[in-house]
Order: C-alpha cells, then sequence, then structure tokens
C-alpha cells in the first residue's frame, strides 16, 4: 500500500534514509557530508516539516515501511528529492509505486530526479523507470562541491511534457 507519509511513521523513514545514503553515497562523498545530510534533512524535526509539506509518500508491505519517496516542487517541475527502499524489498515493483504516486502528485508538472554522479545504482534505478539522462547540475552539499546528473521521466524535460 502506498501512502501519504505520517508522523508515526518519523522513525521508519529516518532509518531507511541513513542506509540509503551511506549506501547510495559512500565513496562518492566524504563521510561527514553523509553525515550533516542526515543531520540536516533527517533530523525528527526536519522530518516532521517534510512530513507536514506533503510530499513524503510511502510504501508499506507486511512487515511495515518498505520505502518512501520525497517529491519536492521545484523551478523545472517536481523533483524526486529522496527515494530509499529497503534492500529485503527491492525488486518487488515498491519504487515504481512510489514514483507513480510522485506523478501523481505533480499532476501536469514535469518529473525529475537529480543523481550524484557515480550512483550507478540510482541511474539505473531510474532507467529501468523510463527516466532518461539529462543536463549535468553542479552544485555543493554543505562545503563539498557535487556533480549530479538530472533524470527527465521521458519526455517531460524543461518545464513541459510532451517530445
Amino acid at each position: 500500500m502506498v501512502r501519504r507519509g505520517r508522523h508515526d511513521d518519523l522513525l521508519a523513514i529516518g532509518r531507511l534514509a541513513e542506509v540509503g545514503f551511506w549506501d547510495g553515497y559512500t565513496g562518492l562523498v566524504r563521510p561527514e557530508t553523509i553525515g550533516r545530510m542526515l543531520a540536516t534533512a533527517y533530523s525528527p524535526g526536519a522530518l516532521s516539516r517534510r512530513l507536514l509539506r506533503g510530499g513524503v509518500v510511502v510504501a508499506e508491505d507486511g512487515s511495515g515501511i518498505a520505502g518512501f519517496v520525497d517529491a519536492v516542487p521545484a523551478d523545472h517541475g517536481i523533483d524526486v528529492s529522496v527515494i530509499a527502499i529497503d534492500q529485503g524489498s527491492r525488486r518487488r515493483g515498491i519504487g515504481r509505486a512510489l514514483i507513480g504516486q510522485a506523478m501523481d502528485h505533480g499532476a501536469a508538472a514535469p518529473l525529475c530526479a537529480d543523481v550524484l554522479l557515480g550512483n550507478l545504482d540510482a541511474e539505473a534505478f531510474f532507467e529501468r523507470l523510463g527516466f532518461v539522462p539529462g543536463e549535468v547540475v553542479p552544485g555543493a552539499w554543505f562545503d563539498e562541491d557535487v556533480v549530479e546528473r538530472r533524470w527527465w521521466l521521458e519526455g517531460q524535460r524543461r518545464g513541459h511534457r510532451g517530445p
């Protein structure tokens, strides 16, 4: 079942974020950067604000929260800022269901995800769901320079739908 995240999901979402960030970013950014990202974005207070904003959607299976997505409005459309799936629940359609909910959340807005270059698992995931690589987006995570690639859902580039 996919549903909007609630306050009682806070700990499960935080655990999934912690495992996902360490798995996805170790070796790509400094450990201090990963720690700061988690402390800033997934502290109980920050996560409560994200839940109130309404973009956090969770997927439940028989054992609890199996994954979540955080999709936020951005200048260029709806940005999948984070998606995390429990390792034991991967390849069961949970990620696809969460992305589908993010698409519904954005209505007519294009859907994209910025993926840190080198995060091959995330790139493969988005590619399997029909996303195509787009522009390179340089930036900084705290005091560390990073480069991401923006992946667009096929046909939804730069603020418009269609080919």
